[in-house]
């Protein structure tokens, strides 16, 4: 089985671990991935929101080279759909670059060029609370000026943005600015609020419309996310997804498993080498072949395909 997924913080857990990719003791390394066929990722770099934004800044191009200097000859790092080709054709796992956190732009906007520059494909406007991008999901915040600013700058540039950890009221205005543009947007790390209401959760609304608009829709393994007092298992996560499916998310669904950026994993998911355990789920619930391997790595080749 191939997978590609679209959110870990793990280059943010390798520099404050000071670990290797190759073999740690983090939710994701080069050995733990040995059992998939081939294995791409969405590597977020993540800004933290206790750090003043212009120190938060800085971190970014830290990070950045430390995760760097810990690629080996089996990764590439990638900006097109012809790249990641190229990388699985040589054998190679095929990264993307996100920033986790638009507060680090700090109201300058030539800063998004900056990251664009330095390899960003990928910009989640929000973690928590507010700040100049707009609002999280902890809030009933929309975006700011400078926020609607940097989303259409994200289009015109090919920065794809993140609705994840988003508020309502900003999900809902990039949406419409998106359909407006003729914009794919996603949802990197997002369960479903119909299956389980937390306001950090999709609404079916949302999720159809990023699926109309030919984004995708990550599935998180945050327990907190997932079910009631915060307890998740293999089970609990196939509900999620087999509510996506049923409203209509199959060309859509993925993984965005925020690996390395959870303290706590679903039971029976301990690190990434256990997400091939979810396809066998899947299956025993009815779940075609075909549908599994759309969620597991062609929705993803498709969304890099048309987008990059």
């Amino acid at each position: 089985m191939k997978l590609f997924d679209f959110h870990c913080d793990t280059p943010f857990a390798l520099e404050k671990h000071g670990e290797p990719l190759t073999d740690n003791n983090r939710h994701i390394s080069l050995k733990k991935v040995e059992n998939y066929d081939s294995y791409g990722q969405l590597m977020a770099i993540f800004t933290q929101k206790s750090l003043p934004e212009e120190v938060a800044w800085g971190r970014f191009f830290v990070i950045r080279e430390d995760f760097y200097s810990k690629m080996t000859e089996k990764t590439a790092l990638c900006h097109t759909f012809a790249d990641y080709e190229k990388a699985i054709s040589e054998g190679k796992h095929p990264f993307f670059i996100a920033v986790e956190g638009g507060g680090l732009l700090c109201d300058k906007l030539e800063r998004l060029t900056a990251l664009y520059e330095h390899d960003v494909r990928f910009l989640t406007l929000v973690w928590r609370d507010a700040d100049c991008i707009g609002g999280a999901f902890n809030t009933d915040v929309g975006l700011t000026d400078f926020g609607r600013e940097v989303v259409k700058k994200c289009f015109e540039m090919g920065i794809v943005v993140d609705l994840s950890h988003a508020s309502d009221p900003m999900a809902e205005e990039v949406l419409t600015m998106a359909e407006a543009a003729g914009k794919a947007v996603i949802a990197t790390h997002s369960d479903s609020r119909a299956v389980y209401a937390h306001p950090r959760n999709l609404p079916d609304d949302f999720a159809k419309r990023i699926a109309k608009l030919g984004g995708t829709v990550g599935i998180s393994m945050a327990p907190q996310h997932l079910g009631v007092n915060d307890y998740a298992n293999i089970d609990i996560i196939c509900d999620h997804m087999l509510h996506y499916l049923e409203i209509g998310l199959e060309d859509s669904l993925t993984f965005g498993c925020d690996f390395d950026g959870l303290d706590t994993l679903p039971e029976g998911v301990e690190n990434v080498s256990k997400i091939i355990d979810i396809a066998d789920a899947l299956r025993k619930k009815g779940v075609s072949e075909e549908q599994i391997e759309k969620i597991f790595y062609k929705n993803a080749e498709r969304f890099l395909k048309e987008n990059f």
